[in-house]
């Protein structure tokens, strides 16, 4: 076997047991500090006020198109998607400073439901540490099938949480990677983050993929979306 078959059968065989695979340095540091400020300008000029989360980047900016389509994701995602790899949608998500809280455990599928499976890219653009907000993972939950109801807040708000949890804490995995390093994990993977108590920003930018297929009605909501590799 090839270093290049094996390398292929690791990643499709890590994917396959834990539902994520970490991608150590995908993109370099420079890069990120352009995206960064990239991402800024965007928050500022399209976002809502005090909004940490917005969609459609790659729709915004060119400079998140061509990350959405660089080789070196592309190249990961042709190991873990063989029917052919069509990107859906891109979102920053920004914890500053004042947005401390903790993004609760839950599964993407939940919100795109009776759609076709799809996987995401998640790179942090700052080093993520358990201090600062960084992604925490339950290997292998993606296997099962969890329910996710809405839970209350203290402020009086609601946010969706998976209802049946049954893992151990042992059992959680916390990303702690450096800036530009990619996470790749499934829509049926139970996730969520770390608070952010360290008191500085920290910008991630997620990117969504499915194999290519006629357009379902969910679809439509995503203008940038394109075939990158064809099935």
């Amino acid at each position: 076997m090839s270093s290049t078959q094996a390398l292929s059968s690791s990643l499709a065989g890590r994917f396959a047991r834990d539902g994520f695979v970490i991608l150590p340095d995908l993109i370099a540091p420079a890069e990120c500090d352009r995206l960064k400020a990239e991402a800024r300008r965007v928050l500022d000029t399209h976002a809502q006020p005090g909004a940490s989360v917005h969609l459609h980047m790659a729709a915004t900016s060119p400079l998140f198109r061509e990350l959405s389509e660089d080789p070196r994701v592309l190249g990961p995602l042709r190991e873990l998607m063989p029917q052919g790899v069509m990107f859906l949608s891109d979102k920053i998500v920004y914890k500053s400073a004042t947005k401390t809280f903790p993004t609760p455990w839950h599964i993407d599928c939940f919100y795109w439901r009776n759609t076709r499976p799809k996987l995401s890219v998640w790179i942090p653009l700052d080093d993520a540490t358990a201090a600062n907000g960084t992604l925490t993972v339950v290997p292998g939950s993606h296997r099962k099938d969890w329910q996710m109801v809405k839970k209350g807040l203290a402020n009086g708000e609601f946010h969706d949480e998976v209802s049946n949890a049954d893992w151990r804490e042992g059992d959680v995995v916390t990303c702690a990677i450096r800036r530009g390093t990619g996470i790749v994990f499934s829509d049926r993977l139970v996730h969520g983050s770390t608070p952010n108590a360290a008191g500085t920003d920290r910008y991630a930018i997620i990117s969504t993929y499915h194999a290519p297929a006629p357009d379902e009605p969910f679809d439509l909501d995503f203008p940038a979306r394109k075939i990158l590799v064809p099935a």
